[in-house]
């Protein structure tokens, strides 16, 4: 979740309400789905627990909806935007390299060391998280008055060159990408590429290599900065739209002239931000049967401008008209989520749960019950570890060979990317976080993974398994086979073992187990997946499924 830091007395400013400690904390953040995590004298630090609203990740855009809250303002937000005669030229050839791009001026802008922290942050949560670390978004902001007329959005030559952001002296576009820390940093996303994007005004000076980097020369924006440019740049017209209306919209509501700029692509042209409101139907039906009361139609109006939209009440539903940077509505429940946010779910009157069914436990939560008991018996200390997690961990570090996951699309975290098809990598983890621990470490978990099924209807197949793990000088086969015995006997299982080869255990020191059906494996972990832990005790560790 984005967490961002805002100065109080900035957010008060632009909200035109003074707001206690308490009142940030029970009411203000809850309203912006937020958490505040501290208040250190003027600085706010706030977690924003809504990955789906962008438009909050500053504090321009939490004031603005705070502004519906405290009356202050109501409905949808008013954006002016003015036509320029400026226009970016689009080349076809950026096609399966980076080919949309989406442009704005904001003029006559107080650029203050706030407006500078606040403006950077939301840019950097927007190209990380939003833009999925600059792969679908990345975002320029330029000193407009070193730009000169129009520009041209071109694949430029890896020979061509230009002074980065932050260097003095000129790099070609090639040594950028090997060099430049931005470029070795964000490089893989031009990977490949027999040439690079770039921007440039009517006289050929360069304002950035998106998604690198800007340029020295109208890249740097400072206290002295008085007219900003901005630029987006993507793949999805859409998205980046998004994506700069959000920074205008935070611009505007600094008392910035925003000017909107033509996108030529040749055979179409477009014109950049537009801020076109959008509309979408709810049933009452949907409403009512959501929250389980009904709501007084100039009550629901007032909670639904609250959140700053637009509403027409009409026979059996209402029409809701939403701002265009708002990436969270997609459907009617949506809407109603605003709703009970603005009405405050604890004013909502509790009914008593009626199910006609009776209740009992699953055969396999007794199984894992008993697993637990039976670990802990054996003094063994359980933990818990996410069921999401890396490449890295589950397969690199284990020095497996390269297979298949279960994987997230959109990974926010290469952390968390991919389902865990075994929970020994996670206890190795957890015993790297814990070294400074006394030994021996004896520890167990009773948790699923997952892999892929084709036969499943849902392509996956999810397993429970018991893990256990232990560390200290005298860990060893004896040893974890000894718990082994321990936790069949009490549960009454029969079991095969025959000696087995894996990479991940030393030769000679590992088994694969069987019970019934149910497979496992049990062994002493080798040097080499202990040093990629940073481990340096010894480690055995029993993994079966249940």
């Amino acid at each position: 979740m984005p967490t961002i830091e805002i100065s109080k007395k900035d957010l008060e400013k632009l909200l035109g309400k003074k707001l206690s400690e308490e009142e940030l904390k029970e009411k203000a953040a809850l309203f912006v789905k937020g958490e505040i995590e501290a208040i250190e004298n003027d600085a706010i630090k706030i977690e924003l627990k809504d990955t789906t609203r962008p438009d909050l990740w500053s504090v321009e855009g939490i004031a603005r909806e705070l502004a519906g809250l405290y009356g202050i303002q109501k409905g949808l937000p008013k954006f002016k935007v003015y036509k320029s005669n400026v226009c970016v030229q689009v080349d076809p050839k950026l096609k399966g390299i980076r080919p949309k791009g989406a442009y704005a001026i904001a003029k006559g802008i107080k650029v203050t060391e706030r407006l500078l922290e606040q403006l950077i942050q939301l840019q950097e949560k927007l190209c990380e998280t939003f833009g999925r670390k600059r792969r679908e978004v990345a975002i320029g902001i330029f000193d407009y008055d070193k730009v000169e007329g129009n520009l041209r959005y071109y694949a430029a030559k890896p020979e061509t060159e230009f002074v980065p952001l932050g260097f003095s002296e000129k790099m070609s576009l090639k040594e950028i990408l090997a060099k430049h820390p931005k470029g070795i940093e964000y490089g893989k996303l031009l990977e490949g590429k027999q040439r690079f994007p770039l921007l440039v005004d009517s006289n050929n000076e360069v304002l950035s290599m998106p998604p690198i980097i800007n340029s020295e020369y109208s890249g740097k924006v400072t206290t002295e900065t008085k007219n900003l440019f901005v630029d987006v740049t993507g793949f999805d017209q859409e998205l980046i739209n998004m994506a700069l209306e959000i920074v205008c919209a935070a611009l505007h509501d600094r008392g910035a002239r925003i000017e909107s700029v033509t996108v030529n692509y040749g055979e179409e042209k477009i014109v950049t931000p537009e801020f076109k409101a959008r509309k979408i139907k709810v049933p009452l039906k949907l409403i009512e049967r959501t929250i389980g009361e009904s709501i007084a139609a100039n009550k629901l109006k007032r909670f639904i401008e609250m959140k700053r939209m637009n509403c027409t009440l009409k026979k059996n539903c209402i029409i809701a008209e939403y701002p265009s940077y708002r990436a969270d509505v997609l459907h009617p429940i949506d809407v109603v989520e605003d709703v009970l946010i603005a009405m405050d779910y604890n004013s909502i009157t509790p009914e008593a749960v009626k199910l006609p069914c009776t209740g009992s436990e699953l055969a396999e939560r007794k199984t894992c019950n008993a697993v637990r008991e039976v670990c802990i018996g054996m003094q063994l200390q359980e933990v818990l570890t996410f069921t999401l997690t890396s490449k890295e961990k589950q397969q690199a570090k284990m020095l497996l060979p390269e297979q298949e996951f279960v994987e997230l699309e959109n990974p926010l975290s290469g952390e968390y990317a991919v389902f865990r098809k075994s929970i020994v990598p996670e206890l190795l983890d957890f015993l790297a976080k814990n070294k400074h621990c006394e030994y021996p470490q004896k520890i167990f978990e009773v948790g699923k993974v997952v892999h892929l099924n084709e036969k499943k209807e849902t392509k996956v197949d999810e397993r429970n398994v018991v893990c256990i793990a232990l560390s200290g000088k005298e860990a060893g086969f004896n040893e974890i086979k000894a718990h082994l015995d321990a936790l069949c006997k009490a549960l009454s299982w029969r079991y095969e073992i025959k000696r087995a080869e894996h990479s991940s255990f030393k030769s000679g020191f590992c088994a694969m187990i069987k019970i019934g059906e149910k497979l496992g494996v049990i062994g002493e972990i080798n040097e080499n997946v202990l040093k990629n832990f940073g481990l340096k005790m010894p480690v055995a560790v029993l993994e079966v499924e249940l």
